[in-house]
């Protein structure tokens, strides 16, 4: 994987590094060089210098850097959430099972008012336990329904969370399930006092099956790709 071949090019001995170097290290073109390090720079694993140059950011050195496997899911699912966040508003996040958490590999925060007070320092790279999110609630039916049907591919039903009283929060979620593909979640998530869970459904939940349908068509057409 590219991306994380990338990042363990960043090392005391040269903690700061150009495109034209992470290039010639992997044997890449600069703008595909280029490419990866912008994915890292919006995961934020990555930060520019004055001068233009890469280094690691903090993030980088958390247990989320495990999962940089990942980056290629990320790749794919980060214009169609901004197109989601577009289209609604609202904070969104793609998300992975670990075990009893969940991981946010991109976190978009929604640009409507009461947005930003549901933050709470999460981002890319924050963990939340499963049971306290839509999106871990998807994603651990997910797990169960391709277990009981030998995985077989279906359309994924949203999921609805309250949330943990203190956090305010509502979220609203969809797992994407593609062949080949680790099982991922689109997670919209909303003020709790503003839409009750049928109204979240009747105003976002179109939007946000559409999303999931996008990405999961875009990860089949991938793999094909590859595999041709």
């Amino acid at each position: 994987m590219y991306g994380l071949s990338l990042l363990r090019l960043f090392t005391s001995e040269q903690p700061i590094r150009g495109i034209s170097e992470l290039a010639d290290q992997l044997e890449l073109s600069r703008p595909t060089a280029h490419r990866y390090a912008a994915t890292c720079l919006e995961l934020g694993y990555l930060e520019q210098t004055p001068l233009r140059r890469y280094r690691l950011t903090r993030r980088a050195a958390q247990p989320g850097i495990a999962l940089l496997g990942s980056l290629a899911l990320a790749r794919e699912a980060t214009p169609i959430l901004r197109e989601l966040r577009r289209q609604s508003g609202r904070t969104v996040s793609l998300a992975l099972l670990e075990h009893t958490d969940i991981l946010y590999v991109v976190r978009l925060r929604g640009f409507l008012r009461g947005q930003y007070q549901l933050e709470r320092g999460l981002g890319a790279g924050s963990r939340r336990p499963a049971r306290e999110s839509a999106a871990g609630k998807a994603l651990n039916a997910a797990v169960t329904d391709r277990d009981d049907h030998l995985g077989h591919i279906h359309e994924s039903e949203l999921t609805v969370d309250e949330g943990v009283p203190s956090s305010g929060a509502r979220g609203l979620a969809i797992a994407v399930m593609a062949e080949g593909e680790r099982t991922s979640a689109i997670e919209l998530t909303v003020p709790a006092g503003e839409l009750s869970a049928r109204e979240l459904i009747a105003e976002l939940g179109e939007p946000l099956r559409a999303a999931g349908a996008e990405m999961q068509a875009r990860l089949l057409e991938d793999r094909a790709s590859r595999c041709a």
